[in-house]
């Protein structure tokens, strides 16, 4: 035999390790293949860089080798619309993504809302919550009086307040669709109860006098007048309602009843709350009372005020209406001493309609009319343990600098 030179030698060598890198690669290609024919699609110049495998092709179809492993919810059969869906949340339903619109329920309300809330009862009535409140009572029928608490619309002094619905416009009443009108507005009362609209809000700058009374919005008496007459009666109208305070301003720091000259008299430097239990904030004269319930709240989202005659009167007429009591207005005192607010003189509880308290009883309690007198500008309404007489459609003057323990006020909220 011929024996090999080292050239042929040395290229027989490479020729080996050549076979031997082919078939290392084959073997390693084969490998490759099979794991991606399992998992993912094999790249070739028309789909280089592709991510494509299994579990993004639905279970059951096969793609360029590839079974899918997905499985996808069949969403064809859904009924749901927007307005099934609660206001804000997001679902998904015959491949659309679908933003919910339905107003939330009296009872999905928590309180840690950042914005006013629209929702209604269970007649379709409409009803505003404001940012930061909850429902406590979630009847569902605005007739029985819907309560809202304060949860971090304000500070630790108004934390629990409670305000209660007052319906405006045509209130249905029934699943029938019957319905009851309440105007905002003044009002005479007649001596059995039955009331008789003096002005509307709507006409709330004529400035219509009610036994030498009027709801002005100033005036050059030193006294305080609503924060803004005209915004409060557009607003109500257009939320169908406002809110009442559920008690006479209570005050946040009173340790014992208020007696005069004690460290314990209500005073304008102490915060209001409107809570049940809390000693009712009174020695306080008209304009301080006023300030203290307008600056009750600082928000973007409501206002707070003292009553006004047309909060003070509609709120007999929803009372009238819708508590049985067809003649609350002439309801006279129904306490001989000072209680806390909400509770009568022996602790039990006492003069409460459609969830609102002491109308006609406790204190009497300031409002921003204004009377025709110039010594005796201040106005007062309802009625008050230590006057016999009085009844809860009262108006009373009284000077600028009149306060006493049997003289209170109660916030209102607008939106």
């Amino acid at each position: 035999m011929k024996k090999l030179s080292k050239k042929q030698k040395l290229i027989g060598f490479i020729a080996i390790i050549l076979v031997a890198v082919i078939l290392a690669i084959a073997i390693t290609t084969n490998i490759v293949n099979r794991k991606i024919g399992n998992e993912g699609y094999l790249s070739t110049t028309a789909n280089a860089g592709s991510n494509l495998i299994a579990n993004y092709i639905l279970n059951g179809i096969t793609i360029g080798g590839i079974t899918g492993k997905m499985d996808v919810l069949n969403t064809n059969d859904a009924t749901a619309t927007a307005e099934d869906i609660a206001k804000g949340k997001i679902a998904y339903a015959r491949g659309e993504r679908i933003v919910g619109t339905r107003e939330p329920s009296l009872s999905e309300i928590s309180g840690n809302e950042t914005e006013n809330t629209k929702t209604m009862d269970k007649y379709g009535n409409k009803i505003v919550i404001p940012a930061g409140f909850k429902v406590v009572n979630p009847n569902d029928d605005v007739t029985k009086g819907i309560i809202i608490e304060d949860v971090c619309a304000g500070d630790e002094n108004t934390k629990g307040s409670q305000f209660v619905w007052i319906p405006i416009g045509d209130i249905i009443t029934d699943n029938n669709g019957n319905t009851v009108t309440i105007t905002l507005g003044r009002y005479t009362f007649a001596n059995e109860g039955k009331e008789t609209l003096a002005q509307s809000a709507e006409n709330w700058n004529q400035e219509v006098a009610i036994d030498n009374i009027r709801e002005l919005s100033s005036t050059s008496y030193n006294k305080g007048t609503a924060k803004n007459l005209e915004d409060f009666t557009q607003k109500a109208l257009l939320s169908a309602g406002y809110y009442l305070g559920r008690y006479e301003a209570g005050d946040a720091l009173a340790i014992n009843s208020p007696k005069g000259g004690t460290l314990d008299v209500s005073n304008p430097n102490n915060p209001i709350t409107c809570k049940s239990t809390v000693y009712p904030y009174s020695y306080v004269n008209q304009k301080d009372a006023t300030n203290l319930c307008q600056n009750m709240y600082n928000s973007n989202n409501f206002e707070s005020d003292m009553c006004n005659s047309y909060t003070w009167d509609t709120a007999i007429v929803f009372i009238q209406n819708f508590s049985g009591d067809e003649n609350y207005s002439t309801q006279s005192r129904l306490q001989t001493s000072i209680a806390k607010c909400g509770h009568a003189t022996n602790g039990s509880l006492y003069d409460v309609r459609c969830n609102i308290y002491d109308i006609a009883g406790n204190t009497f309690e300031w409002s921003t009319e204004t009377s025709s007198s110039a010594t005796e500008p201040c106005v007062s309404r309802g009625a008050g343990y230590s006057v016999a007489s009085t009844v809860s459609k009262n108006r009373a003057i009284n000077k600028t600098s009149y306060s006493d323990l049997c003289m209170g006020f109660r916030p209102i909220l607008y939106l």
